[in-house]
């Protein structure tokens, strides 16, 4: 795709928008000498990267400032992969002014005002985007998880809807799935099967992608979404939920499906889900596994979707074991406990990425669907394996299929101009997939043999 007429700006330079300058080229004929790479350390830049640089923290006083310097005009394209930021302004001016805009996440500097809700942020930008007209197309959490992970729902459902039905597989055919197939449960499932080949450093937190970004994530209240009438098997957790009390988001709780929330943060708040691993050998096998429950936009995006009949949702994430034991010793080292580690979360010098010399495995993320009248008599996976020996030794999968989601949402922005404000699933599901899987190593749809689990399943 040809886009050597349009800027281009990254907004942060971490190791995920690393990744997608990496690849870029594997989508897009563009004109490097109209790249433009903007972050607030000069850490985040080597010597060797041929592109213009500017050592910047953006925010409201200055993004107007520098647009304009860098003679940006409607339909160049900014990519927003930067974490506590002002996210609300970015889409704000975008949409005013006509650049074209994509983000992974939200996530902006002043959600603990909202409540640190996902579902109350993807209403904020509802309602910012209503009010301007449609002069360029803005696409937000389209990454991987979120991003990717709803056309994973979407393709398995277009799947099971195909062994029941035949014709066209419409959104009130994808909806009619959950009753088909009784499902009460869609559990988005990731098991990080990194492992480190160099010493680790003390006093630094490892993961195998942006490490503040993931204690933004499990430091934060676990959030929950169900339908309001699904009544079919579900993970019993009644007696954890708790209201939400903040004023602005009661606003905005008229939906047709239930937001939870857990009393504990996302590190102390684990699921039971099933997930496929690759052996030794080499060949798929699906485990059981225990893992934490991260709050993502996606769960919050298919409740949309589905309406109120849609299943129970959360993200199941069994993270890089070098996360849990390096906070641990982290905590040790600076006297910190599970009530503050989040004060360490800009700590960049005490963080580390791992790059593709120092951990290699593979990563497999997906979505696992529970099917059952009072417990689990189906279940079906869809989702992609990656493994280090499928990506370019700079980087680790798990950032790779971050990356490929900023990508396949990025070629969906330009060929598809002034839609305003869009979601993944907004996206045709062929196009993401066809965009996406050539990258995606292992993608598969397939039913777990339910017999591979003794006795019933059990979340």
């Amino acid at each position: 795709m040809d886009i050597k007429n349009k800027k281009i700006m990254f907004l942060g330079f971490g190791a995920v928008a690393k990744c997608v300058l990496h690849y870029f080229s594997h989508y897009f004929v563009f004109n490097k000498n109209r790249v433009v790479l903007v972050d607030k350390s000069k850490n985040a830049f080597t010597p060797n990267l041929r592109f213009k640089k500017i050592v910047l923290a953006v925010d409201a006083t200055n993004f107007t400032d520098l647009v304009d310097s860098l003679g940006f005009k409607r339909h160049d394209i900014i990519i927003d992969l930067t974490t506590s930021t002002v996210t609300y302004y970015f889409i704000k001016m975008c949409l005013l002014r006509g650049f074209h805009y994509i983000n992974t996440s939200i996530e902006d500097v002043n959600d603990a005002m909202l409540g640190t809700s996902i579902d109350c942020q993807q209403k904020m930008v509802q309602s910012i985007a209503s009010r301007y007209p449609k002069k360029s197309t803005v696409l937000t959490e389209c990454g991987q998880n979120p991003g990717l992970i709803q056309h994973y729902i979407l393709h398995a459902f277009k799947q099971m809807h195909s062994m029941k039905n035949k014709g066209k597989c419409t959104k009130k055919a994808i909806q009619k799935v959950i009753t088909d197939f009784k499902v009460g449960s869609i559990l988005m499932s990731e098991i990080d099967n990194m492992v480190a080949t160099t010493p680790l450093k003390p006093s630094i937190i490892y993961n195998t992608w942006s490490v503040s970004g993931y204690l933004f994530e499990a430091t934060d209240k676990t959030e929950l979404v169900r339908g309001k009438t699904n009544t079919f098997v579900q993970p019993y957790i009644a007696p954890h939920k708790i209201s939400n009390t903040t004023k602005i988001y009661e606003k905005m709780c008229d939906s047709d499906y239930d937001v939870l929330f857990m009393k504990e943060n996302a590190m102390k708040t684990t699921l039971n889900s099933i997930c496929p691993v690759l052996t030794s050998s080499g060949n798929v096998e699906f485990v059981n596994y225990r893992g934490k429950l991260i709050h993502h936009g996606e769960i919050f995006e298919m409740a949309r979707y589905f309406g109120e009949n849609a299943p129970f949702m959360s993200y199941v994430y069994k993270n890089s074991p070098y996360v849990d034991q390096t906070i641990e010793d982290y905590k040790k080292s600076f006297q910190a406990d599970d009530d503050d580690i989040w004060l360490y979360v800009n700590q960049e010098n005490n963080f580390k990425i791992f790059d593709g010399k120092e951990a290699s495995g593979h990563d497999s993320i997906g979505c696992t669907i529970f099917c059952g009248e009072k417990e689990v008599e189906r279940i079906f996976w869809c989702g992609s394996i990656l493994s280090s020996a499928d990506v370019s030794p700079e980087y680790t999968p798990t950032i790779v299929q971050v990356a490929v989601g900023v990508l396949s949402g990025l070629s969906f922005i330009v060929e598809h101009q002034d839609l305003g404000w869009i979601e993944p699933t907004d996206i045709d599901n062929d196009y993401m997939l066809q965009k996406s899987v050539p990258l995606l190593g292992k993608f598969f749809f397939k039913e777990i043999p339910i017999d591979q689990f003794k006795g019933p399943i059990k979340f």
